[in-house]
Formats: structure tokens, sequence, C-alpha cells
């Protein structure tokens, strides 16, 4: 299979050349380094900020790190046979987008087999994209959470409510990222219409409660191999109750507790996440556990907290590598 290098050093096969624009975006971060660890950025943006940032990490740490196009790759049923066609690798960071999930979970499944380092396990990936799942896997480890309730049919939606404490509460879309459809319900008439919208489109959904105390804000817990490195609150835009960056909320640096530290390292190992973002609550009963998120972003927290987490993911994968190799 014919191999093409650019000049700013990823080795890609022809199927996998990037546009001129991708080129140019990454032609400043320099050559190819030679006697390093290989790590490959499974992504479908290799140009996004978090993308960049590692890439500048690995390097300035000397090792060879490039993007690998998520959606070009061309998976076969023998795990090692596709890896084996690939340039060799020490170490994968899997960027999966929500839309990806079931095949990105085939990709790093081939990648665990070939004994590749893998920042996300195809379980992390597979079982905290969905909200409901990864809350009764949690919940089940003891780690408290919001009353959360999943259902199918129009006939449980009065109780599901009551369920979880009445009005309001909150509506979300099983599987979403950055604050995507999750809304506020007020009343029954609201409540009927889109859920109701939900059940007829067989589009999995939950139901959960609202954290009134929370005040439209969260915290984000940067785990990186069972360390809080970074923490920041996040409060939402006026007139929102999400707290989300993308959905327009704002970040400030934060000190945790210890119980909402552990909680965070709790919930990224119970998941088996090397890398993890952590949401958490604050309720009048302590902390509650919101969301983990397998691939959470770095510029909003990195800015907030001044904090180079970018180095601290190499500098992990750097440990893992060498403790599997020596192992």
């Amino acid at each position: 299979m014919t191999r093409t290098r650019f000049s700013f050093g990823f080795h890609l096969t022809n199927k996998h050349i990037y546009t001129a624009k991708q080129a140019f975006a990454f032609e400043s971060l320099g050559s190819v380094i030679t006697n390093s660890l290989n790590i490959a950025i499974l992504t479908a943006d290799p140009a996004n900020y978090s993308n960049r940032r590692m890439i500048e990490a690995g390097r300035s740490l000397g090792h060879n790190i490039y993007p690998l196009p998520s959606l070009e790759q061309c998976l076969n049923v023998d795990n090692r046979a596709y890896v084996a066609q690939l340039d060799p690798l020490d170490a994968v960071i899997p960027r999966i987008g929500v839309a990806l999930s079931g095949f990105g979970q085939c990709l790093i499944t081939a990648f665990e087999e070939a004994d590749i380092f893998s920042t996300t396990s195809s379980f992390g990936l597979f079982h905290s994209r969905d909200k409901f799942l990864a809350g009764q896997i949690l919940s089940g480890k003891g780690i408290r959470v919001p009353k959360t309730i999943a259902f199918a049919s129009s006939r449980n939606i009065d109780s599901a409510i009551r369920a979880v404490g009445g009005y309001p509460f909150i509506l979300k879309k099983l599987k979403g990222t950055q604050g995507e459809a999750v809304y506020l319900i007020n009343d029954v008439d609201k409540a009927h219409k889109k859920i109701d919208k939900y059940i007829r489109k067989r589009k999995p959904f939950l139901i959960q409660e609202f954290i009134k105390e929370s005040k439209g804000s969260d915290l984000r817990c940067f785990v990186v191999g069972g360390r809080v490195v970074a923490a920041m609150r996040r409060t939402a835009a006026p007139g929102d109750f999400r707290a989300n960056i993308h959905a327009g909320g704002k970040g400030e640096s934060v000190e945790l507790t210890n119980e909402e530290r552990n909680m965070a390292i709790q919930a990224a190992e119970v998941l088996d996440l090397h890398i993890a973002g952590v949401d958490i609550l604050q309720s009048s009963q302590g902390p509650m556990l919101l969301e983990v998120n397998s691939s959470p972003g770095l510029q909003g927290i990195e800015k907030a907290t001044n904090i180079d987490i970018a180095r601290q993911i190499i500098q992990h994968i750097e440990t893992q590598v060498t403790s599997q190799n020596h192992g």
C-alpha cells in the first residue's frame, strides 16, 4: 500500500489524505520525531482546539503524534489484520463524536485486542454515551445521581414525572453532548407534547429531577489517569439553565471538596476511562454526579484554569505505555 508523507509529518495512506486546509493547519507543528512514542488521535476533526493542543504537547515532549481520521477507517473483523496495515502505534487517543459511537467502539476494540493502549476503553465509550445506562452503573456502585427514569409508553408519563419529584423536571435525549436536546419542563401540556413526540418517533430519552439549588451551575472535573487535574464551575448564560460552555455558559476555576474530587475519580474508574470530563451538581444532599464525558474538550477548562491539561494527558500516556511494555 502506497503511503504519503506530508511536510508536517503525518503518515497516512492515500485513502486518508486530508484537505489542503487541514494540512496547512498543522504545518506549524513540526516534522516527525523518531525514536519516540507513536500516538494517534482518532478523530474526524483534527484541526479543533483539543486535538491541536495534544499534538503540540506530544511533540514538545518528543513524540510522534498525529491524527488518524476516524471517518476513513475500514475495519476488518480480524482486528489484528486491521491494525497491522496501520503505521506502528504505541497508543491511541479516541476523540469520537456521538454519531460515530458504535463505529468508534469497534475501532477501540481493535486497538485493545492488539494490546495498543487507549485512553478510552470500548466499555467506557459505550456506557458513557448512554446517559441512563451510565447512571445505572454509577448508581449501582454507590455514586449519588439525580432521580432518573426511562420509559417508552405514553401511559407512564405522569407516573414517571411523579417519580422524579414532579415539576419542573429535565427531559434529555439519551445520547447527546454539549447541552444538546436538554429541556426544562414546567407544565403538563409541554411535558406530554414533547415526550409523546419522542415516543412516537421511537427516540430514546430520559427524565430527571431538577436540582433547583444548583442554580444553573455545575462542576466540570477533568480526570486524567485517576487524578483530577483541573476543575471549573460552569454557570449558565442569563435565561438558560444549562451550564455547558457550548450552550453559552461561563467557566471559572474552582476548588473541589474531597467528596467532589473522590466522586469524579470514582466515576472515571467505574467507567474505565483514563480521560474523562465528570460533571457534578451541588445539591442539598451533597454532590450528585450528572454525566461523564468520555471525550471532554480542553478549550473551556484550560482557559478557565490556566492549566496545561494536554501535557498531562501525554505524560499519562508515557507512564501507561512504559508500564505496559515492562509489565
